[in-house]
């Protein structure tokens, strides 16, 4: 079993839910009775599978087999993707990746692990009402996108109940690329038409701005939980320059004092509006592990050929760069990211202007100028990732080559940070 993987097999529903969420087997047979218009059951071979774990923290997600039984069972999906919106993946993996200790290292005023949690289990249901919103409307307008087909996407009930998701499961034809493996040009190519479908919809429509579901940024994550990231970063950071000198000794300490000032990341729910920018469908929170691909033959490794992006619980109206610095800062090649940077958006521009219809609002020139104002924030969030995930007792570096793989994701943080220099440097020189 790969270490992110939990089998539990179950034969029969408990008062107990599941993987220690609220939801039963109960409560899902019934959900899917309803939106299948079926009478069939479980069966006894009925089975459960935590998959993804570590790899997203605001939901816990397991396939389900349901083994049916009765009228026209046959006809019937055989394996489900089912998530469910809980602060279970977060408690756990805070908890292995030793997050207490390093924020008590780090000094960190007044931490306390379980008030962390509470926050984090109350932007919850703001988070799930965001991707429940998203789902039903691009089902509802018929956008055409790289995503599972959604069964169910409800809401939290009046009563407390969980909000849930029933998906289409790709796990037989597509997974997620692990961290240490770097998207290609035309990779990144594929991801950006989607981008541009989602930002082709948001700007011929006007509806979307109004839905009070669509709200929930990552700055308004980040302040909800109590600025827990900026803590992160700061700690990443000089875990980077103690552990790894060779590398960021002393190059980070630039970085470090600016980050002892407090990081406005509600900087980035304005950037377009500064800019002169219309807002689009942001995604919010677009990397490696948010986007799945098809499978080798073998079923041992993934192609380029992108089968779906999810995770949308952040996503928010924005501004068109927050997504391209995410996804080029934690899941591009440094190559890719430095050497094709025209060439990508100049694909994205071609490609939003054909789902248009017509010259889109903005220029290339201004989309390079929106990933650049937004550089320092989306390379921000990314390294305190890399940094955990470089911890061998993590298993997020493989089974083979896990030291090469160790010293190629720290070799991107620290060209993530060269490149943040120039930026910056840029960007002053700008600035009257």
């Amino acid at each position: 079993m790969a270490p992110n993987e939990r089998n539990e097999q179950t034969t029969s529903d408990s008062p107990a839910g599941l993987f220690g969420t609220s939801v039963t087997l109960e409560c899902l047979e019934r959900k899917l009775q309803r939106v299948l218009n079926t009478s069939a059951t479980f069966g006894s071979k009925m089975s459960t599978e935590q998959i993804g774990y570590g790899l997203g923290f605001l939901s816990v997600m397991l396939r389900l087999k349901p083994d049916w039984q009765g009228e026209k069972a046959e006809e019937l999906p055989k394996s489900f993707a089912v998530k469910i919106p809980s602060s279970v993946t977060m408690e756990l993996f805070t908890k292995q990746a030793n997050w207490e200790e390093k924020f008590k290292d780090s000094n960190a005023e007044h931490f306390d692990i379980e008030e962390h949690f509470k926050a984090y289990a109350n932007v919850l249901q703001s988070a799930h009402a965001s991707e429940a919103s998203f789902y039903n409307m691009i089902k509802k307008d018929g956008l055409k996108l790289n995503l599972p087909k959604v069964y169910l996407a409800d809401h939290y009930g009046p009563n407390g109940e969980n909000g849930l998701l029933i998906m289409e499961d790709l796990g037989a034809i597509a997974t997620t690329k692990p961290l240490y493996e770097t998207l290609s040009v035309e990779s990144v190519k594929a991801v950006l038409e989607n981008l541009a479908e989602v930002h082709a919809y948001s700007l011929l429509n006007d509806q979307w701005l109004s839905n009070p579901d669509l709200k929930m940024t990552f700055a308004k994550f980040e302040r909800q939980t109590g600025n827990t990231l900026e803590h992160m970063i700061r700690n990443s950071l000089n875990t980077l320059k103690m552990d790894h000198p060779t590398l960021f000794d002393p190059s980070i300490d630039r970085l470090i004092e600016i980050c002892k000032k407090e990081l406005n990341f509600d900087y980035t729910d304005t950037i377009h509006e500064k800019l002169g920018l219309p807002p689009v469908l942001t995604h919010g929170d677009l990397w490696s592990n948010n986007m799945m691909w098809r499978k080798t033959e073998d079923g041992k490794g993934t192609t380029g050929e992108l089968a779906a992006i999810v995770d949308w619980q952040l996503v928010h109206s924005g501004c068109i760069g927050e997504d391209f610095v995410r996804l080029l800062c934690s899941s591009a090649g440094t190559d890719v990211r430095r050497e094709h940077l025209e060439e990508l958006f100049q694909h994205y521009h071609t490609s939003l202007k054909a789902k248009l219809g017509k010259e889109p609002p903005f220029t290339v020139a201004q989309i390079i100028s929106a990933y650049k104002h937004l550089f320092r924030y989306g390379a921000l969030m990314v390294l305190p990732m890399l940094e955990s995930f470089v911890q061998a007792d993590l298993g997020m570096m493989g089974t083979e080559n896990v030291e090469q793989h160790r010293q190629d994701v720290l070799s991107r943080a620290k060209c993530l940070i060269d490149d943040l220099y120039e930026i910056e440097d840029e960007l002053a020189l700008e600035t009257p």
